[in-house]
């Protein structure tokens, strides 16, 4: 049961932050990924993987099966009402609530009105109810868990209230416990959660007539001791910006703000799973800086450090907070790039190149105009990102070899 409310916690919460319906198609999907990465095996997508796998090659080919939507606009397809009658058999194990059972005597009617006729699982009406069924199973594990939720937070609230109290007043009266005592007897705890969190209530009811009958001992316990608790208190506040500290040196390089390589590396890992789940085209954009060795040794590594600084800001503010941009290494720079149109990547590069040409770098007294080469690669015409990264590598450096100051895209466009 703990393991279904997380799922559907995580469900809910994964639809939001992808800014997805809670359709019940999108329910499904989400909560089957999670089940998957819970590793929890449950009985309902057990079915569905039998279903699945027990298609065709030819009806496996016809779209992506990932939904017991896309699964019955196939199987409704076959004709013979014994499969019908399989599916329908499904449909009543899917349908049966997992949190909230209010619901499940109607599921049970409507599953046995259309074994009469399985026929009748594939007109607008059924469809209708199907989805009304599960979208009435969303809401009512939704509310089951914000009701669970309200019963934590109240107990949890009025526990915090009593040790707040009782680390920070030494003269906490025996009528002050007897009070939170009382709070706790009276607390109004929801049917959602009565039987789980009754259990819980009646211990911390125990607890507080124990600790009713020492509370002065426990006073002058934490009166010795307060101090102490505060300074280390102090100590863990100040260790907890030290961390955010350490964490960002670690995410950023130190010279230009942007990510370092092993953030990249991180940020890969989380593009190339939107890429494999919902097909997010991405370019790997590798960037270099022409003659930046040259400027090194003219005009010294202070020169040097101030145009990779510069020539980073240039890239940031170029490029979409929803993309990825990176020092990969020395003076290269490496971007990730979502679009729609691979045409949106030649804009991108040419704003670039734009702003580079009209843009003068200023040391001291010198004025330098800076130019670049890259190498771009679409990663959906590739098998692998290890694959498609090192083609832009490649590319990179072919346009280097060229004579410098273009971009090479894989499709052999240049710019």
């Amino acid at each position: 049961m703990e393991n279904i409310k997380e799922i559907t916690k995580n469900t809910l919460s994964e639809l939001k932050n992808q800014d997805l319906e809670t359709t019940p198609e999108n329910y499904f999907i989400e909560f089957k990924k999670q089940a998957d990465i819970l590793d929890i095996k449950l009985d309902e997508f057990k079915l569905f993987d039998k279903i699945k796998n027990s298609l065709t090659t030819d009806e496996k080919s016809q779209l992506k099966v990932d939904s017991f939507n896309k699964l019955s606009s196939i199987l409704t397809k076959r004709t013979t009402a014994e499969e019908l009658k399989a599916l329908i058999e499904v449909f009543n194990d899917i349908l049966t609530p997992s949190i909230n059972f209010d619901y499940i005597e109607n599921i049970e009617d409507f599953i046995c009105e259309i074994m009469k006729n399985p026929k009748k699982l594939t007109n607008k009406n059924t469809i209708f109810k199907l989805k009304e069924f599960a979208s009435q199973r969303i809401d009512a594990d939704r509310k089951v868990l914000k009701d669970k939720t309200n019963d934590i937070v109240k107990l949890t609230s009025l526990m915090s209230r009593y040790f707040d109290k009782t680390l920070n007043d030494s003269d906490s009266s025996t009528d002050e416990i007897v009070k939170i005592k009382d709070d706790l007897i009276n607390l109004n705890i929801s049917n959602s959660s009565h039987r789980e969190l009754r259990v819980v209530q009646k211990k911390l009811i125990d607890t507080i007539y124990k600790i009713e009958n020492s509370i002065k001992e426990n006073n002058k316990i934490l009166s010795n001791n307060i101090e102490k608790f505060k300074f280390l208190n102090r100590q863990i506040e100040e260790l907890q910006k030290e961390l955010i500290l350490v964490k960002e040196e670690q995410q950023f390089d130190f010279l230009t703000s942007l990510l370092n390589r092993r953030a990249y590396q991180e940020e890969v890992k989380k593009v190339e799973k939107q890429f494999n789940i919902f097909g997010s085209d991405f370019a790997i954009v590798f960037i270099d800086i022409d003659h930046f060795k040259n400027i090194n040794d003219v005009y010294g590594h202070a020169c040097g450090d101030a145009i990779l600084k510069n020539f980073a800001t240039i890239l940031k503010d170029l490029t979409r907070k929803e993309d990825i941009i990176s020092r990969y290494g020395g003076e290269e720079f490496v971007a990730l790039v979502n679009y729609q149109s691979e045409t949106e990547i030649q804009r991108y590069i040419k704003r670039v190149k734009t702003a580079l040409q009209n843009h003068v770098f200023i040391y001291k007294t010198q004025q330098l105009q800076i130019e670049f080469s890259a190498g771009v690669a679409f990663r959906n015409k590739y098998h692998s990102f290890a694959e498609a990264e090192a083609s832009a590598d490649k590319l990179l450096y072919k346009a280097k070899n060229k004579g410098r100051n273009k971009v090479i895209f894989d499709d052999e466009i240049e710019l």
